[in-house]
């Protein structure tokens, strides 16, 4: 049985890798004696190996990147790596889990938001680009949260799945209320409506990445929020934030 079957990953390995891919880094560990502890040492490097994996998937690829060139992009040797991760396909994994908390945070901040405006057809636009601009924050995970799952195996393929039911079921409420609200008259709006819309809105942003920068991908705001009003709110269509 593998690593990522038998381990849950650190929140902290998390923390420490996207403050490295954010440019917030902590220290490197000191080659001397340390107070330290053994779990707190695992943390950073196993999230230095995630930041590391993350950047070499998207500029180059899952297939041309191997462990080699993770642990030497982490600082870490191969004897280290394979310490942490069983296989290049685990520290894939835990890497998708890390981006999947960045976006978890998008949405939750989404929701603390004291002074967002009330979601309604008017203001779908300026959640969705609240969204993406979250997405622009680390290019390079994005890339490889939307490009490179696909193709790397049934483990991986297995966990965008649940990333995707999870995000459904942190949005489908405010959908669903939003339906309820301006359109009493249409049958209430079903999970698998929701579903349709992550799916396209994935899409299009695949869609974009394929020729685009993840820094511009605001500039879908207008499009996915067309997309929400058409299925949701289908009455309401005509009508766009400025």
């Amino acid at each position: 049985m593998s690593h990522a079957d038998t381990v849950t990953y650190s929140a902290g390995a998390v923390e420490t890798a996207l403050a490295v891919l954010s440019g917030s880094a902590p220290a490197p560990l000191p080659r001397h004696k340390h107070d330290l502890s053994r779990e707190q040492v695992r943390e950073t490097q196993s999230g230095r190996v995630l930041a590391a994996a993350i950047v070499l998937f998207a500029e180059q690829g899952y297939a041309a990147t191997t462990v080699m060139h993770i642990a030497q992009r982490a600082g870490v040797s191969r004897k280290t790596y394979y310490e942490l991760f069983d296989s290049k396909e685990d520290v894939f994994l835990d890497a998708y889990r890390a981006v999947s908390v960045l976006l978890d945070a998008a949405r939750d901040s989404l929701d603390q938001e004291q002074d967002r405006p009330e979601l309604a057809p008017d203001t779908i636009e300026d959640y969705c680009r609240f969204l993406l601009q979250f997405l622009a924050i680390i290019p390079a995970a994005t890339r490889m949260f939307f490009l490179e799952a696909l193709g790397v195996g049934p483990r991986v393929r297995a966990r965008r799945n649940e990333s995707i039911t999870e995000f459904v079921a942190g949005i489908a409420p405010a959908l669903q209320q939003l339906r309820s609200r301006y359109e009493p008259a249409l049958p209430p709006l079903d999970t698998q409506l929701c579903y349709a819309i992550t799916a396209a809105g994935i899409e299009m942003i695949v869609q974009h990445l394929a020729d685009g920068d993840p820094e511009t991908l605001t500039t879908l705001a207008p499009e996915v929020s067309d997309l929400v009003r058409a299925i949701v709110t289908p009455n309401h269509t005509a009508h766009r934030s400025r």
